[in-house]
């Protein structure tokens, strides 16, 4: 027999730079009630590092739509209203955004095309109500913010990296029981193409979102909607008044997936409670973050602590079974994601010096819940990007740094990631000359774990200026966080997306995307890299393979174990390179059938106008049941995850598992594989 021989052969390079970017989506967001105790204002920052100036077209989500523009120049302090939707900015004169309606007015949360009506959660809002496009030849940074007296947020777009098309839901769960029922969470699901199909599966079941104007909520593990260009989905789970329930985590870890590109927002009205007496108390604020998908994520993590002390955490959710989570640079493992999304909420008692350091051996979602102050109601969380010896060197600039329209927040701070080595300490300037100095102990602080890390915390509201500009020798990655009495905010800047990211693809295989491996064949394992990239070493298992340190990789022929085999590629500056993870199954083998008389198959179902031949069923032998067609197959149960999906399984049950792509039988005791093998 001919044995296959696989190779596995690209390495896909990619480097770009997240948030600075010619084109940004900002999807239709929710944050409940809309009054005074959450959100009354909002504005829309643009920025840019070009120095002459640059035109930015906004646009509705269908791309034709204009909206009406008050357009405030920040160092002149002046308003403009636009209505062609072109608004002109460089680096020295940013901008703040109002949408208003034709007799000028600023349009309120709750009714403009950014915070949409609570009422409109659960339904497909219209590509010419919710949602924005900015667009433009130049690159330039997108930043929401909102406020009130009682909250603030805010949220950085993510540029055209965030379009993809699986993702899976993440923030904080809520915590302890609140009476304040507007506090929810939300996932917002923007299509950029015609009959996008959107599925949000991996729901606990009993969890229940708003349905519009209807009272009775939308339900179930999976959920699929088909979205046109510019149409927006949004799903909004609110707690239960005074108690605990499936409404507070049921969501966190849902997978989103698409067929054509999407682009995700998540975030609420987060409930805090008091977590040192554990009662009922009304503390909120509100936090949002656009996502990446997970092709954009990596394995390496530095969280950067705000002013929350123990009440901080971090979350990291798994995008594939079986991740391990490892801190501040444990040889061992922390904590063991057994499914896609699963996820672990790892304790403030983690920080070392305000550092936290996470090494996961498969791509994961790290979210950090934080606090501008030490006042319970003044938390936010961040979507944290992964490290990187590729990223930006800086973040020019931040427009109004330390407010939100006319509100200052006085208790602004600062956290810069820089890469080590005294060249590399950051320039932090306010207005193009006012140089900010760390706070006392806040300079050149190492991170637990990661020798080729420092941190660096600046007071922001103490320094004189409104627009912050950083800058490095090497790779930065930032932090903006405020209060102001009960409210909040945060907003992390740069860094995702701008590593290498190694693919490897498979060919020459029964399965396009597993590699086989065993006596009846072998597979050899590949990457043509870019010169100069950095050392190789293939691992099996989480665990390192001997010798393996070279681009190419053959498993022996003797090697007929199903196993995970992925590459790490470290380039100069220590960071750590992820490629993808392949799974491969022991290569089948084509024996002759069994010798000796058949049984007779006495039963058939069939959707052919006539029978096959004149003896069928019987001429199909040694089943119970035959089945025959000209154009249909036999699908069995699909279903993700059935380790978790399915409470009570039997033995003998298959089903068809969409998480890993193979079909599964539980023997009583677990679920396996089903691979075909020689008998």
């Amino acid at each position: 027999m001919n044995k296959p021989l696989l190779f596995l052969f690209f390495l896909t390079f990619k480097l770009f730079f997240s948030q600075l970017d010619n084109t940004h989506y900002l999807q239709p967001i929710i944050f409940g009630i809309y009054n005074a105790n959450t959100i009354t204002e909002e504005y829309i920052y643009l920025s840019t590092p070009t120095i002459t100036n640059i035109t930015v077209n906004v646009r509705m989500a269908d791309g034709v739509t204009i909206p009406r523009l008050s357009v405030y120049n920040i160092n002149a302090a002046t308003s403009t209203i636009v209505t062609n939707g072109t608004v002109t900015f460089s680096n020295t004169t940013p901008v703040r955004l109002s949408i208003v309606n034709a007799s000028n007015t600023v349009l309120t949360p709750g009714t403009s095309p950014i915070t949409i009506a609570t009422t409109r959660a659960g339904t497909i809002i219209p590509a010419n109500i919710g949602g924005l496009i900015f667009q433009s030849t130049d690159e330039f940074f997108v930043n929401y913010r909102g406020q009130s007296d009682s909250q603030a947020g805010s949220a950085l777009t993510k540029g055209k990296i965030a379009l993809g098309k699986t993702f899976f839901w993440g923030g904080t769960p809520t915590e302890l029981t609140t009476t304040v029922t507007e506090v929810g969470n939300m996932v917002s699901i923007m299509a950029t193409e015609n009959n996008t199909v959107v599925t949000i599966s991996n729901i606990k079941a009993g969890t229940e979102f708003i349905n519009g104007t209807n009272s009775t909520p939308i339900t179930g593990t999976s959920l699929t909607r088909t979205l046109q260009k510019g149409q927006s989905f949004v799903l909004y789970a609110k707690v239960k008044s005074g108690v605990l329930s499936m409404q507070d985590k049921g969501w966190l870890g849902a997978k989103i997936t698409s067929d054509k590109n999407i682009a995700v927002t998540v975030g609420g009205l987060m409930q805090q409670g008091d977590i040192d007496t554990g009662t009922t108390t009304p503390n909120r604020d509100f936090a949002v973050d656009q996502l990446v998908p997970v092709e954009q994520l990596g394995n390496e993590y530095v969280v950067m602590q705000g002013n929350g002390g123990a009440y901080e955490k971090v979350i990291v959710i798994a995008t594939e079974a079986n991740t391990t989570v490892s801190l501040n640079g444990n040889t061992g493992v922390n904590y063991t994601l057994a499914s896609a999304g699963n996820y672990a909420t790892i304790p403030a008692t983690f920080f070392t010096n305000k550092n936290m350091y996470i090494k996961t051996n498969k791509s994961v979602y790290v979210f950090h819940k934080i606090y501008g102050a030490a006042a319970l109601n003044t938390n936010s969380f961040m979507f944290i990007p992964p490290l990187s010896c590729f990223g930006q060197s800086s973040v020019n600039m931040i427009p109004d740094a330390k407010q939100i329209g006319d509100t200052v927040y006085g208790n602004t701070e600062l956290a810069v990631l820089a890469a080590a080595g005294a060249a590399n300490e950051p320039v932090v300037t306010l207005n193009g000359s006012v140089v900010v100095s760390p706070i006392t102990g806040g300079s050149n602080i190492a991170v637990p774990g990661n020798p080729n890390w420092r941190s660096y915390r600046y007071n922001i509201a103490a320094a004189t200026g409104r627009n912050l500009r950083i800058s490095s020798a090497g790779t930065i990655q930032a932090e903006l966080i405020g209060a102001s009495g009960a409210a909040g905010f945060g907003g992390y800047y740069s860094g995702f997306g701008t590593a290498p990211i190694v693919t490897i693809d498979v060919g020459s295989s029964p399965t396009t995307t597993r590699p086989c491996t065993g006596t009846t064949g072998t597979s050899s394992l590949a990457l043509s890299t870019t010169p100069g990239l950095g050392a190789y070493q293939w691992y099996k298992n989480g665990a390192a393979i001997s010798g393996a340190t070279n681009s190419t990789y053959t498993i022996p022929l003797t090697d007929a174990t199903p196993a995970e085999y992925n590459v790490i590629v470290t380039p100069p500056g220590g960071c750590l390179i992820y490629s993808n993870v392949v799974k491969s199954y022991a290569c089948p083998c084509y024996k002759p059938g069994a010798t000796g008389t058949p049984e007779i198959t006495k039963i058939g179902i069939s959707t052919r106008a006539e029978k096959s031949a004149a003896n069928w069923p019987a001429d199909v032998n040694n089943a119970f049941l035959a089945l025959e067609s000209n154009d249909k197959g036999l699908v069995i149960t699909r279903i993700p995850d059935p380790e978790t999906s399915i409470t009570e399984p039997v033995d003998g049950m298959i089903v068809f598992d969409t998480d890993e792509v193979c079909l599964k039988i539980y023997d009583g005791t677990q679920w396996t594989r089903i691979n075909q093998t020689c008998n």
